[in-house]
């Protein structure tokens, strides 16, 4: 999702809410995330590749976890949560209640 713009994204996620159930339904979203505080020896190589991410895409971006989390309640998901695993990017679980 990072090389769509924040519409894009939120066009997406709420065509994912539609799709999953209400109570048991999650979706998973495997992106870098940044400014996490586990990201020190990526946040260089993070940052390059957003500048990057500037110039060959129309709109598309990393995102912190506060532009995620407008983006997952615009998209119809009120509850998230983040999974640091070893690397650049982090799992997000998203989930509609």
């Amino acid at each position: 999702m990072h090389i769509l713009s924040d519409e894009k994204c939120m066009k997406i996620l709420r065509n994912c809410r539609k799709a999953i159930p209400e109570k048991t339904g999650k979706v998973m979203i495997l992106e870098a995330i940044l400014g996490t505080e586990s990201d020190g020896m990526f946040e260089s190589v993070a940052v390059a590749f957003d500048l990057l991410l500037n110039v060959c895409t129309s709109g598309g971006k990393f995102r912190t976890e506060l532009q995620w989390k407008k983006l997952l309640e615009g998209g119809g998901f009120s509850h998230y949560k983040i999974i640091k695993i070893p690397g650049l990017p982090s799992l997000i679980e998203a989930y509609p209640k």
